[in-house]
């Protein structure tokens, strides 16, 4: 049996999401695609654009066989820890094969890379310290210490999104010496910023600010019928969600002192005296965000603190359980469902309801409680009745 696990936000699920799904199949003979998706609120720190059981069943409309959800402390942190928690939840759920976009489209260059990242990787890991001490961010410094290392060369793969992802999902496979055959599709037409009318692709970011445009049919050129019309009938205010953000991450640090904000997960270096110093003068969250930004911390970084301190995490490491929560399912879902329930396929808790399976919730809540407060927040700065939306309510979509 083939597995094929995809990672994705279908932020919302566009074109040439499709055209991956479609090529995936193509190159892997899948009998059945299971996605793992980040749940509301996204990697880069940002609500996103309708809630996770929409965006779950637009995926399954569109032809994945079952959705599971990314645990918020995987789904809300840096490329290293998303891909790592991607990685072992589609290993843990039976997956043999795992399909992720690339700017590369070179499966073999990829690997290349990521196997002279680990035969230099105290060396890299050396430069790239040195590198953050002098103010430098994560990302810009691991990428500048693996140009030291190895060249420019093999480093400008690094440069972008979808390669920096792919790179991390298939170390994280030779690390844990999964048996997961990776596979790369080119990303083809358009990154996330850009949008190719002829080909009828563009990124998540382009389709995202089309909805929210003054004109947002344009938005129905690159995305498949059903999720223009979820878009048009459910999208997210980006302004007013983030007006009610910020006015709740603004009571936060207000209120706070300076010592309790020091507490906050991912919090360090002094960033709360300058939060307590911004928060007076900034009008917007994106002001705020803004007037954090450095060189040591990029934008993405900082509106995923910010979502932090929306949600009060305070611990400094999160416990990182897996298991696969399921959002929604197809017909052939339902099979791989039973399947990995009753043959052993998959070795994590499959959880398809919280409310019956409390034995299963009880063993992971101190992961899985994450990701009921965030679907609360959500629910609270996009003006959903939190009742209604709760995920202790929601049941998953079956087709």
């Amino acid at each position: 049996m083939k597995i094929l696990g995809i990672t994705a936000e279908y932020n919302p699920f566009h074109n040439g999401h499709r055209y991956h799904l479609e090529k995936s199949r193509e190159l892997t003979g899948a009998d059945y695609v299971i996605a793992v998706m980040s749940g509301n609120f996204t990697q880069r720190g940002e609500a996103a654009i309708m809630d996770k059981w929409e965006r779950s069943r637009l995926a399954v409309e569109n032809g994945i066989d079952i959705v599971f959800e990314l645990p918020f402390v995987f789904a809300c942190c840096r490329a290293e820890k998303f891909a790592a928690g991607a990685v072992d939840i589609l290993a843990g759920l039976g997956a043999t094969h795992i399909s992720f976009g690339s700017e590369s489209g070179s499966l073999d260059r990829l690997g290349t890379l990521v196997t002279r990242l680990r035969q230099r990787h105290r060396e890299i890991d050396c430069k790239r310290q040195l590198l953050m001490k002098q103010g430098s961010s994560y990302a810009r410094s691991f990428q500048a210490a693996a140009g030291e290392v190895l060249g420019e060369e093999a480093a400008s793969l690094m440069l972008s999104p979808n390669n920096i992802l792919a790179i991390e999902y298939m170390n994280r496979i030779t690390e844990k010496e999964y048996a997961i055959e990776p596979v790369t599709v080119e990303r083809y037409g358009s990154g996330y910023f850009d949008r190719n009318q002829g080909a009828g692709i563009a990124g998540a970011t382009a389709v995202r600010e089309l909805a929210e445009s003054g004109n947002p049919d344009e938005a129905s050129e690159y995305v498949p019928d059903n999720v223009f019309r979820a878009i048009s009938e459910a999208a997210v205010s980006r302004s007013e969600c983030e007006e009610r953000a910020f006015q709740l991450i603004r009571a936060e640090i207000i209120k706070n002192s300076t010592s309790s904000l020091s507490t906050i997960y991912c919090m360090g270096e002094g960033l709360e005296n300058k939060l307590k110093k911004e928060i007076i003068r900034a009008g917007s969250l994106q002001e705020l965000v803004s007037s954090v930004v450095s060189r040591r911390y990029t934008e993405a970084a900082v509106r995923r603190l910010m979502v932090y301190i929306l949600m009060g995490i305070r611990e400094r490491d999160p416990q990182k359980l897996l298991y696969g929560r399921v959002l929604a399912a197809g017909a052939k879902g339902r099979e791989l469902i039973r399947a990995m329930k009753r043959q052993g396929i998959s070795r994590i808790p499959v959880i398809t309801n919280i409310n019956k399976e409390t034995d299963i919730c009880e063993g992971v809540y101190d992961t899985l409680r994450y990701d009921l407060l965030a679907s609360d927040m959500y629910n609270l700065i996009c003006g959903k009745d939190i009742y209604s939306f709760s995920d202790k309510v929601k049941r998953p979509y079956i087709e």
